[in-house]
């Protein structure tokens, strides 16, 4: 919610000009009405308070029940992910790949990753510019063996994939540069439309019976309805994928960001007000009464109580209307 600034604008002039006319016009013999009219405020503030103490409690219980939905759908989110990666690690291993390309990338290579040669154009690294001069000894498939590896990543600085371990939870800085360069449509491509084309290059019956097994398995466990009665093949490759690149990234993507956003605007309006209101509308008027203190007080109160009365009543519709819009 964006803060209602002309409904808190016209709120504070009309407590000022408020408490301007009350110390120009008002009485001074008539401190009996001054008194009752202190009295009022302070059950006004109490009950603006218990009001708005129910509005936040509400607001907090739903984002509780949110947060707690938005937290499963991250972890199941995270175990497919999980599941990717395992893919891209058998995937890297085998022996899909042209003879020679793992060594020529990982020896000639060693800290290049798919994000540098992505980005090579910002300057960055004279490696992924060598490796733009040198490239396609192999049928561009380098490409897709530094996406695949890229897959494996935990820091999107890296290079090298050692011993790769799955995190509790992925960085939101992986997962941007994940989806900014829409990991996974390489499998898409290579293993797609384009795979008669590098049939030779990716030979995907190189892949041992017992790994294949496994990515179907690992398929399976990412989506049971989608992968169920699918054979391994290319055309399961290149689905997985798609279905990474397109949906899991950007969904996990979005949840974590969600996840991590600060207590919404409206909350922290309402504690303001909230204070507002036991100041200037319970504390003082109750030290008014006790100790006799000076009109100008009385004044104050009443003005910043009617203001923030008058911000209610201004900002309500507002706050309904973006509501229902959402």
């Amino acid at each position: 919610m964006v803060t209602p600034f002309i409904p808190a604008f016209i709120s504070v002039c009309g407590g000022l000009l408020l408490v301007i006319g009350l110390i120009l016009y008002f009485p001074l013999d008539n401190k009996s009405q001054l008194l009752t009219t202190v009295q009022i405020i302070v059950v006004i503030s109490i009950l603006l308070v218990v009001v708005i103490l129910g509005f936040i409690l509400t607001k907090t219980s739903q984002l509780q029940f949110t947060g707690d939905s938005t937290t499963l759908e991250i972890q199941k989110l995270t175990q497919q992910v999980h599941y990717f990666r395992d893919i891209a690690d058998i995937l890297v291993r085998s022996k899909v790949w042209a003879p020679g390309l793992k060594e020529y990338i990982d020896e000639e290579f060693t800290n290049l990753n798919y994000f540098l040669v992505k980005e090579f154009y910002k300057g960055r690294s004279k490696l992924a510019l060598e490796y733009i001069e040198e490239k396609d000894r192999y049928g561009e498939t380098e490409i897709l063996y530094l996406e695949t590896k890229a897959i494996l990543l935990n820091d999107p600085s890296k290079g090298r994939v050692d011993n790769y371990m799955n995190p509790k939870e992925y960085d939101s800085r992986m997962l941007k540069k994940w989806a900014e360069h829409k990991v996974g449509t390489g499998w898409n491509h290579y293993f797609g439309f384009k795979y008669n084309q590098f049939k030779e290059e990716l030979d995907v019956s190189r892949i041992y019976e017992r790994h294949q097994e496994k990515i179907i398995n690992y398929a399976v466990q990412i989506d049971t309805i989608r992968y169920q009665d699918v054979g391994f093949s290319e055309e399961l490759i290149s689905k997985l994928g798609m279905h990474l690149s397109d949906e899991v990234i950007p969904q996990l993507l979005a949840l974590t960001l969600q996840a991590v956003k600060r207590v919404p605007k409206i909350m922290n309006i309402a504690f303001t007000l909230v204070v507002l209101l036991i100041i200037f509308g319970v504390f003082q008027p109750i030290a008014i009464i006790l100790f006799n203190l000076e009109e100008v007080f009385s004044f104050i109160s009443i003005s910043v109580v009617l203001s923030v009365l008058m911000f209610l009543m201004l900002s309500i519709y507002p706050f309904i209307t973006s509501q229902i819009n959402k």
